[in-house]
């Protein structure tokens, strides 16, 4: 929810992010717990550097057309953090303000507000580190981190491996993990259909981690007794020998839509310095909604989906888990309660937005 003033004397803190509305660590970071911070007596007016449609837009365009959407919507935020950002204490910033090297907008977010630092990936790395474009470290994303979290008040980890690189620039570091309100997602009820549902939700960027698990994947749907499919969502899958490959546009609805036919969630990532630093968001999310995931055994993947889902290693550990689960309907359930109940308990805003209250509100 967002406000433009404080209510009597309210704490009023401003979220601003280098990201727009439509990606997840906008919403799961900044959106989520801003709706529920209003309850806990916080006012987060949220900034994102790309509004509306600007992100979907600028992911979209070419080198000439980047810079040129994102240098109006740097103009934009500019004026914003003017007009919004006037009597706000706090600013919380999300990864970053703004993409461009300079520190312009950082230093416009961040002067005479205390500064709350959250970073949900390894965002300190940049071009072939990520997988992402060579010429991104010109981004500056190093000295971007270490200026922001030298400067912060405090900062909020994502997990234990982001928390203790933080660490080492001082300052209070406290881990919150990406949220999942369990109130969004309806419970699968398992049933051993004709099909073998696979579901996958992610990006363009982590769509390529899917090839890591093509050939297990050929492998099971060859063994497989039943037709097997798999439904990806918000990037494009390779072409897999034997599974019915669907791809879709992600929307909330789609996403939604997904998860009410998955038996099982995806989750494959390349063992790197990047994938080490993730949240395993896409595991909680099946895991709201009653699904077991199947994920690589990497960064806090296994951690997360303990007692819920498997983390495995390698293309038989991927194979044997698929075939564990494709064909015991009461196994998926169980485990899928499991992970119903660890989010409820250990990843919801009910459990973390007192902490969340406690220091966006400056106690």
């Amino acid at each position: 929810m967002e406000t433009t003033q404080g209510i009597g004397s309210r704490p009023r803190a401003i979220g601003v992010s280098c990201q727009g509305r439509s990606d997840a660590a906008f919403r799961v970071r900044l959106e989520l717990p801003g709706r529920g911070l209003v309850d806990h007596g916080v006012d987060l007016d949220l900034l994102p550097l790309f509004p509306g449609e600007q992100a979907r837009r600028f992911r979209a365009a070419n080198p000439f057309g980047k810079a040129r959407i994102l240098a109006a919507s740097r103009r934009q935020l500019k004026r914003e953090l003017l007009a919004r950002g006037e009597g706000a204490s706090t600013v919380v910033v999300q990864r970053g303000v703004d993409l461009a090297p300079q520190l312009t907008l950082e230093r416009a977010a961040t002067r005479g507000r205390r500064l709350i630092y959250d970073v949900d990936d390894a965002v300190w790395l940049s071009g072939g580190q990520t997988g992402g474009h060579p010429l991104s470290g010109l981004k500056g994303a190093a000295r971007r981190v270490r200026w922001l979290a030298e400067g912060a008040a405090h900062t909020i980890a994502g997990n234990e491996i982001l928390a203790e690189h933080l660490a080492a620039y001082g300052g209070e570091v406290t881990v919150v993990p990406s949220l999942v309100d369990p109130a969004d997602y309806v419970v699968k009820a398992h049933e051993q259909g004709e099909v073998v549902t696979l579901g996958w939700i992610g990006s363009p960027t982590t769509a390529p981690y899917l090839g890591r698990v093509a050939g297990a994947l050929e492998r099971f749907a060859r063994d497989s007794e039943r037709p097997v499919r798999l439904i990806a969502v918000g990037g494009t899958p390779p072409e897999l020998a034997g599974v019915r490959v669907e791809e879709r546009a992600w929307s909330p609805e789609a996403e939604g839509r997904a998860l009410a036919e998955m038996d099982v969630g995806l989750m494959p990532l390349a063992d790197t310095p990047w994938t080490r630093g993730k949240c395993a968001y896409k595991a909680l999310q099946y895991m709201a909604a009653g699904i077991p995931p199947l994920a690589d055994d990497v960064g806090v993947s296994a951690a997360t989906v303990e007692g819920a889902g498997y983390a495995v290693s390698g293309a038989e550990g991927w194979r044997e888990a698929l075939e564990a689960l494709a064909a015991d309907a009461t196994l998926r359930d169980r485990l899928g309660a499991a992970g119903r109940r660890r989010v409820e308990e250990e990843f919801s805003p009910a459990r973390w937005l007192p902490t969340l209250a406690a220091i966006v509100g400056g106690e």
